[in-house]
């Protein structure tokens, strides 16, 4: 199978192309200062990682993404991008969590006793988290939490996973409760050729019906829900629409 994997959830984008049938792998190369230029960076990325393998979007099988939680405008790119490609050709579109996707990138690093717990910080000591046991399976849905409530919930050693640099206000919590945490950077948090391999066992869906999974509404929402009481409840699509 012919893999296309987009990561645009965070500040550096990830983007490799596989063949699962030989086992070819190429990834995109990370330059300084990329941070959040996905929009300029994406589409020369994937161009440039279908010439490495002799490839052309018609041969493309599946296209993989994170759908999120993560950095609104980088979900949104990497959604338009995914669509557009499984739109025109014969691929299939394969979201997956980004939380999932950090958890299996780092997976075979964490001592087999601990749970895992990726995270994404969400301001004001908030985060975008779950937990997944030794084998993935999820023992904690993932959502948007006060901290120290999602930490209070874990009864047994976890190892926290997080960007470099954005859990630095977690950390004395954490140890507080006897868990562990590990830091990667931004290029390092993903890895392009696990999120790749995630395709070949996620299910796809339909290119149409696809919205990334931001796991609470943005901040021009909320405020056009002031304006708009009668939307409350409603899906974030009529919000879209309208503006």
């Amino acid at each position: 199978m012919k893999i296309l994997a987009i990561d645009t959830s965070g500040k550096a984008l990830n983007a490799g192309v596989l063949d699962s049938k030989t086992g070819v792998f190429f990834q995109h190369q990370h330059l300084k200062n990329e941070a959040r230029a996905h929009s300029s960076l994406l589409l020369p990325a994937v161009i440039s990682l279908l010439k490495q393998i002799s490839w052309s979007f018609e041969d493309l099988d599946r296209v993989v993404l994170t759908q999120g939680p993560g950095s609104f405008t980088g979900l949104r790119i990497g959604a338009t991008a995914a669509k557009i490609i499984t739109d025109q050709t014969n691929s299939e579109l394969i979201p997956v969590s980004t939380l999932s996707a950090i958890s299996k990138s780092h997976d075979h690093k964490i001592d087999k006793r601990f749970l895992r717990s990726p995270l994404i910080n969400a301001r004001n000591h908030n985060v975008f988290s779950s937990l997944f046991d030794q084998n993935g399976s999820v023992l904690i849905k993932e959502a948007h939490f006060p901290f120290s409530d999602f930490i209070s919930l874990i009864k047994k050693p976890t190892c926290f996973i997080f960007e470099a640099g954005t859990g630095d206000e977690f950390k004395e919590e954490i140890r507080a409760h006897g868990h562990s945490f590990m830091e990667f950077s931004t290029a390092e948090l993903i890895d392009s050729r696990v999120l790749a391999e995630m395709a070949l066992v996620n299910k796809p869906v339909s290119s149409v019906l696809f919205h990334p999974n931001y796991l609470r509404k943005t901040a021009a929402e909320m405020n056009w829900l002031k304006k708009h009481p009668d939307q409350i409840g409603k899906s974030s699509n009529d919000y879209v629409s309208e503006v």
